[in-house]
């Protein structure tokens, strides 16, 4: 994706395609059959279905030369040339938490997975804004069973932006693997059948809660489950019938392995 002269707006737009194949995509995006066939390669090696996962997964391409050729990537990386040289550690931390929250995500949060005071991060995500890389929006995002009107900062896609993050360290693994307390109030509305998010109480309720996300329509909140619900209740939902084959299934497996081995 990095580097590979084709506008992030078309990587956007084929994140989304079901059908990836090199002559599908050379119509789709109206890029030229070489680059329809990277572009392809690259989609494939994500491993992931169509959505916001796929983007991620294209966004956080590996920051290792030697990898992003193993992987077939269409990108080449120059270190004494990295768009990150000149930003300060703040800055670069602040970045990666804005990597993995495509929606956007407030001040609050921001500080807290970087580990920087509020007034830091405000810093940081201004400096960026500055930069071109970060950008900030009001906005109406779910809360509880209804909506709050918040500001949130995420990345700005340009093309400079999107080749900056390539040049970034893999996001650490979580320290802390302990099951929080509730059900976050931005999935609540995901409860519509049965208990009410409010009143669920982790992890006495996980099993519950695995199975109203894994397979939900929201794949920021089954990303939540997979990475703060128990493992022993991910393990149950996969031996249930619906958990046992195919995509959710393997995302399961994949959960369970990387935790198991953090």
């Amino acid at each position: 994706m990095h580097r590979s002269r084709v506008g992030v707006s078309k990587w956007v737009k084929a994140a989304w395609l079901s059908d990836i194949r090199p002559a599908v995509l050379a119509r789709e995006l109206d890029v030229s059959a070489p680059a329809a066939q990277r572009m392809a390669a690259a989609l494939e090696m994500t491993g992931q279905p169509p959505g916001e996962g796929r983007l991620k997964a294209l966004v956080n391409q590996p920051s290792d030369p030697e990898a992003a050729l193993r992987s077939r990537l269409p990108c080449t990386f120059d270190p004494d040339a990295s768009p990150v040289a000149g930003l300060s550690r703040g800055q670069r931390a602040v970045m990666g938490v804005l990597r993995g929250r495509i929606r956007g995500t407030a001040l609050s949060q921001v500080a807290i997975e970087a580990r920087l005071s509020e007034d830091h991060a405000r810093r940081c995500l201004n400096a960026l804004a500055e930069k071109g890389f970060a950008r900030r929006e009001d906005a109406s995002v779910p809360w509880g069973y209804g909506s709050l009107k918040t500001v949130l900062w995420s990345l700005d896609l340009t093309e400079e932006c999107v080749t900056a993050l390539a040049y970034l360290p893999p996001r650490p693994r979580r320290d802390d693997d302990t099951c929080p307390e509730r059900v976050p109030p931005e999935f609540w509305s995901l409860f519509w059948n049965g208990a009410s998010a409010k009143d669920l109480r982790l992890p006495d309720d996980a099993f519950f809660v695995a199975t109203s996300l894994l397979d939900g329509p929201d794949p920021v909140a089954r990303t939540w489950a997979l990475r703060c619900l128990p493992i022993d209740d991910l393990r149950r939902c996969r031996d249930m019938r619906g958990y046992d084959t195919g995509e959710i299934a393997a995302r399961i497996d994949k959960a369970i392995a990387q935790r198991a081995d953090g």
